[in-house]
């Protein structure tokens, strides 16, 4: 096994798909909270919530949820019906629950990454839902670590990279989000690999870094294998 590159994938939107059924949720949002405000209005209180309370309740589907009936609660002066109310908990039950189905060609690159290079996961979260996730698709036999982190941030990735003794300019951040997956591992040294998703995030949208030698942006994760393969013989 060669270790000239120790690569590391984000899981949601990179491994399997995620935010799109987020947004099927934000549609049903928008349509309850409509007798009090537009569709416009309604995303827009709902991302400034989900970014105020991102410090207390963190990422994932529990904290979405509280943002959405923390938000209905704002927009209808606490009107809404406990009834409407009940329909975001199913609603949040729903993602929690739903089968997680992998991107195509995801399960293979990241098995015939992780018979070439030592591999992980680090990715953003609830703990027990993001465990749950991978023991259903059944990938944490090709991962020599599996982080799920409270933020993706330079402090984050410098600690899991030195816990390892990983060397930075050997790191290889593979995942579909600029803001949590290549604008902070560029910070620290290390290498990105930009993977777009059909559907991003609001809170994770953000501008492009400067062109440079440390980043890549891909269209499919199927690119990955032999982009590593001319990263790892630039190193040797």
């Amino acid at each position: 096994m060669s270790r000239s590159l120790t690569v590391a994938f984000d899981a949601d939107d990179t491994l399997w798909h995620n935010e799109n059924a987020f947004a099927d949720v934000e549609q049903l949002f928008n349509d309850l909270v409509e007798p009090w405000v537009d569709a416009t209005t309604a995303a827009s209180r709902l991302v400034a919530t989900e970014r105020r309370q991102l410090a207390t309740h963190g990422y994932g589907v529990k904290s979405f949820a509280l943002s959405m009936i923390r938000t209905a609660c704002e927009l209808s002066d606490d009107e809404i019906p406990a009834a409407t109310l009940r329909k975001f908990l199913d609603a949040a039950d729903h993602l929690l629950t739903m089968p997680t189905v992998m991107l195509d060609g995801a399960a293979q690159v990241l098995a015939a990454v992780a018979s070439t290079y030592p591999t992980m996961i680090i990715t953003k979260g609830d703990l027990h839902h993001q465990l749950r996730r991978i023991a259903e698709v059944d990938i944490a036999e090709h991962c020599f670590d599996i982080e799920v982190v409270a933020e993706k941030d330079p402090a984050t990735y410098r600690h899991i990279l030195a816990r390892h003794r990983i060397d930075t300019a050997t790191f290889v951040m593979v995942g579909n989000s600029v803001v949590s997956d290549v604008a902070p591992v560029l910070e620290i040294g290390a290498m990105a690999v930009h993977i777009p998703y059909e559907t991003t995030w609001a809170l994770e949208t953000g501008v492009d870094p400067e062109p440079g030698p440390r980043w890549f942006r891909r269209n499919s994760i199927r690119d990955v294998p032999a982009l590593l393969d001319t990263l790892a013989e630039d190193l040797s």
